[in-house]
């Protein structure tokens, strides 16, 4: 997401630059480095009511005597996040804002998921489809694009094609024992699994499967109380060529001993691809379990 920074240029000099390099480190998981924001600078003396109207807004300012990091939402516009880190210093801002980065970073993040939610929202399907219920699902926004390729009883395919892109949306159950300590592991190989026998790829006896030579990211959330594992990575043609990027989230069920994973897989050659990940990841954090 696009992101507007308030700095004057000696302070810019000084220290805004390393901050502003913390805030535009890759995102994980894409097949080429693309930034986390996508950032843009003005002085504070150029500031107008335009730029006070972009969603996102760090302002960095040096006031003798003063050191406080601060934020607002819906300052001068709706829907909007501002924070505000005030200093004497370039040395004491640059600890401050070091002190408190994931904080920061977190709070933007969040604000962007909201922001993505609102817009796919309406360009979602106005019923889920019964195939998505039948695995447990009882709420999610779903572009409605996307038309269902495969319906088995514990697993689900959909697929969307857009001018730049062919887009999947996969979807499986299985048992969720609590004595299951490698439960990263076997998601992701359950995904390689249905990958390799429901994908093919563009060349003849071809087929996808995840790729083993680069690390998956491994993270985890929390939903009203629903434990979730969030896996980000890339994907491969076997016997072929071409890829992408992939992420996953896994609902954990314990009220009905089953674990629910969804995935969203992309290939869209020579297209960046961040804002496009982002929106699908927001689509997969709108699930509502039955």
């Amino acid at each position: 997401m696009s992101q507007i920074l308030f700095c004057d240029n000696d302070l810019w000099n000084n220290c805004g630059v390393s901050i502003i390099s913390s805030l535009a480190e890759p995102v994980k998981g894409l097949p080429q480095n693309e930034p986390r924001f996508n950032l843009s600078r003005l002085p504070h003396n150029s500031i107008s009511n335009i730029t006070k109207r972009s969603k996102s807004i760090l302002s960095l300012q040096l006031i003798p005597d003063s050191s406080s990091i601060t934020f607002k939402y819906n300052l001068w516009a709706y829907p909007q996040l501002v924070f505000e880190i005030v200093a004497p210093s370039a040395d004491l801002l640059t600890k401050l804002f070091d002190s408190h980065r994931k904080e920061v970073i977190k709070k933007y993040e969040l604000h962007d998921q909201e922001i993505l939610k609102n817009r796919i929202s309406s360009n979602s399907k106005t019923l889920l489809p019964n195939s998505l219920k039948e695995l447990g699902i009882k709420n999610m926004l779903i572009p409605r694009a996307y038309k269902t390729t495969i319906s088995k009883s514990n697993y689900k395919i959909f697929r969307a094609d857009t001018k730049k892109s062919i887009q999947y949306l996969m979807a499986w159950s299985r048992p969720y024992l609590e004595t299951n300590y490698n439960i990263e592991a076997e998601i992701i190989s359950e995904q390689n699994e249905l990958m390799g026998n429901n994908f093919e790829g563009f060349q003849e006896k071809s087929f996808l499967s995840i790729e083993p030579e680069i690390p998956i990211d491994i993270n985890y959330s929390n939903k009203n109380g629903v434990y979730i594992i969030e896996h980000r990575g890339l994907f491969r043609t076997e016997l072929g060529f071409g890829g992408g990027p992939f992420v996953t989230f896994t609902y954990i069920d314990e009220k009905n001993n089953r674990r629910l994973s969804i995935s969203s897989i992309v290939y869209a050659p020579s297209t960046k691809k961040r804002k496009m990940m982002l929106e699908l990841e927001a689509s997969l954090r709108s699930v509502e379990l039955l």
